[in-house]
């Protein structure tokens, strides 16, 4: 009978942990759909609607998959749309005739600097002037090596490379030209542009410098060179880890100097005459490259400029530079239109000779004839004075007879009535002579032999001054003291008169100090037709990897995102599009009509053509960008709209009733909390009770 009953006890005990057990797990359970909201995390609970539950949760993947993706491509294309914005703008605002104007406005031009008024003395008339570019213009005389003694090769450079002469003799009258003389210049930029100047004074070797700017072309220019900054800078706009306008090169900044073209530079040795001695020099990038006149060779700029290209052509190691010389002009050209270059020239002039002459004084007064006096004739004497001379001084002499405040002699008449009125007018005789290159090659080098040509040009003078040219000639080799005798005595009818005529004398020293201009040219133009644009695979100029790989298709390529089933949406804008070669083609024909007013009009007319094209283009590309945009945003929100029903019909087959869940939690936990009571009442029970 024992043994039965201590069965039973076991059975009991076994029966009371089987229920603390069940309870526990049902508590375990409802407080996990609690927590989950979830019927089960077992697909074996659901059934039948397993499959459907599966088809289900792989739909809402998808879709989440879709709305990341979008996300992600979201933020870029609202940043291109961004930047186009900026573009467009950019394009429209530059239409307008504040930023672009229809005209380059007026020239100004400087004052010339004379640096020898006495020998060269200039004005610019800048209403008879024709300017075509920003440049700093050089007048230079020198003897003419065709003319007649006293006529001078007028040279003009502008420093760009442009140069023009022509041969004036101020004893021409009027200038051939009427009201100046007009000098067009040939060669460069600045070609094309005529200069109508008038000389006050051209007696001797000097020259004078003016400068001539466009005040309202160069403040454009400016702009629009900060208007192509902007453009390269929104064209390597960066959005997290790639540059938006790069292609498939998202480490790779797409664009470059959007001004990029090989730079040439014009080194222009200004005049056409040098001096043994001289020295010459250009240096590239710090490299110096001279030569000094040697007495024997020729002296001209064009055998100098010559020869200073020779050496910067054999230079060791070369020079990526393109040099070539013509016409005293020395022409850089960059191979790499990346490649930019400094160029530095000076010019150190051989002692010059300064020479003069001294006051003219009567040596000798002329006197009555015999037999009231001893018959003798005025002698003024003077000399030329200086150890050489150099070619383009030049020396004067005037004889003056009468008086200039009294042309006509009338004040004397009435201050001596018993004289006949018989004296020539007031009138002065002029001679003058320039050391020539030929006379100073055929040895006119020293103040003696300018002596004799001075002489010799008294025996050429019409009207013949009252003078002993007899005596004159006679005086020919005897050295750098001139005398001028008179041609007659005292005249008997006047003896108040006692000078028959008055001498005076100057010497202009001729200052031929050559100087150098460098100057880099101003951007030059594309066609004006059909502009050069390229499609895939090739490269504008303007990306950064033309020079190392003029063809990349990379740089083509536009991103792509899945956004739905079977649907991809190519996105985004590359830095070679047609539209941004065009609004850089716009911009850059706008600084070469600010950079060349002579042609600005023609220029200008072409740029805001392309302009106007370039708006409607950015502007298509734009509203593609803002159609995927739109198109992005609008898959999100149905699938959004989609996922939220998937879950909903999810939540239909997983979801629990929370309020009878915590019903029936509260149930369970009861339960469980009374069994655990009991077990607490028979915590003294356990097995081996029952088994003994």
């Amino acid at each position: 009978m024992s043994s039965v009953t201590q069965v039973s006890s076991y059975a009991k005990y076994l029966g009371l942990v089987r229920n603390l057990t069940n309870g526990q797990n049902k508590v375990d359970t409802l407080s996990e759909q609690l927590t989950t909201g979830k019927k089960s995390t077992d697909l074996n609970a659901y059934g039948a609607e397993t499959q459907k539950l599966l088809a289900l949760r792989a739909e809402l993947t998808q879709r989440e998959s879709y709305v990341q993706n979008i996300n992600t491509a979201s933020p870029r294309v609202k940043a291109t749309d961004t930047v186009l914005n900026s573009l467009e703008k950019l394009a429209t605002d530059w239409q307008s005739s504040n930023l672009m104007p229809f005209q380059p406005g007026p020239a100004t031009v400087t004052s010339p600097f004379n640096s020898n008024p006495d020998a060269l003395k200039l004005t610019v008339n800048g209403d008879k002037s024709t300017f075509t570019q920003n440049a700093r213009y050089t007048v230079t005389s020198t003897p003419s090596k065709d003319g007649v003694n006293g006529s001078f090769d007028v040279t003009v450079t502008d420093g760009l490379g442009g140069k023009t002469t022509r041969t004036i003799n101020l004893k021409t009258v009027p200038p051939s030209d009427g009201g100046g003389y007009n000098f067009k210049i040939d060669g460069g930029p600045g070609g094309g542009a005529v200069l109508n100047l008038s000389f006050d004074q051209l007696t001797a070797a000097s020259s004078s410098t003016f400068n001539v700017s466009w005040p309202q072309a160069n403040d454009m220019r400016d702009r629009v060179e900060g208007a192509l900054r902007d453009i390269q800078q929104l064209l390597n706009e960066q959005f997290g880890d790639r540059y938006l306008f790069a292609g498939s090169r998202y480490g790779t900044e797409p664009v470059g100097d959007l001004l990029a073209q090989p730079q040439s530079t014009r080194v222009t040795l200004n005049g056409s005459m040098v001096n043994a001695d001289d020295y010459f020099e250009v240096s590239i990038d710090g490299k110096p490259f001279g030569y000094q006149v040697q007495p024997g060779d020729p002296k001209t700029v064009t055998f100098v400029a010559s020869t200073l290209n020779s050496l910067i052509q054999s230079a060791n190691p070369k020079l990526p530079i393109i040099a070539s010389a013509a016409n005293g002009v020395i022409s850089l050209i960059s191979e790499d239109p990346s490649q930019k270059f400094d160029v530095q020239a000076r010019v150190q002039n051989s002692m010059s000779i300064d020479n003069s002459m001294t006051a003219p004084t009567t040596t000798q007064a002329a006197t009555l004839p015999a037999p009231a006096g001893t018959g003798l004739k005025q002698i003024d004497s003077f000399a030329l004075t200086g150890d050489g001379v150099d070619i383009g001084d030049t020396y004067e002499i005037n004889v003056t007879v009468g008086d200039p405040d009294d042309p006509f002699n009338r004040k004397y008449y009435s201050e001596h009535p018993d004289e006949p009125e018989d004296l020539p007018p007031y009138q002065q005789y002029t001679v003058r002579y320039t050391v020539t290159e030929k006379d100073y090659n055929n040895g006119v080098t020293d103040v003696s032999k300018v002596a004799d040509m001075l002489r010799t040009e008294l025996t050429k003078t019409s009207p013949v001054p009252p003078l002993d040219m007899s005596a004159v000639l006679g005086d020919l080799g005897k050295g750098p003291t001139i005398t001028l005798t008179g041609n007659s005595t005292m005249d008997p009818n006047h003896p108040s008169r006692v000078q028959q005529f008055t001498t005076s004398v100057r010497a202009v020293n001729g200052q031929i100090d050559n100087t150098i201009s460098v100057a880099t040219l101003p951007s030059q133009a594309d066609a004006l037709t059909d502009l050069p644009y390229v499609d895939p695979p090739d490269l504008p100029f303007y990306d950064s990897e033309y020079m190392s790989n003029r063809k990349n298709s990379k740089a083509w390529d536009k991103a792509a995102v899945t956004i739905d089933d079977g649907q991809t949406l190519t996105y985004g804008v590359t830095s070679d599009d047609r539209a941004f070669q065009k609004l850089v083609a716009a911009f850059r024909m706008a600084h070469v009509a600010a950079s060349n007013p002579g042609k600005y009009e023609e220029y200008i007319t072409k740029s805001r053509e392309l302009m106007a094209q370039a708006k409607d283009e950015v502007r298509s590309v734009h509203s593609k960008v803002a159609s995927d945009l739109a198109t992005l945003e609008e898959k999100k929100t149905a699938h959004t709209t989609a996922s939220a029903t998937v879950v909903e019909r999810i939540a239909g087959i997983e979801g629990i009733d929370e309020t009878e869940v915590a019903a029936r939690l509260r149930t369970s936990m009861n339960a469980l909390e009374a069994a655990y009571t009991v077990a607490g009442q028979r915590q003294k029970l356990s097995l081996l009770n029952y088994i003994a």
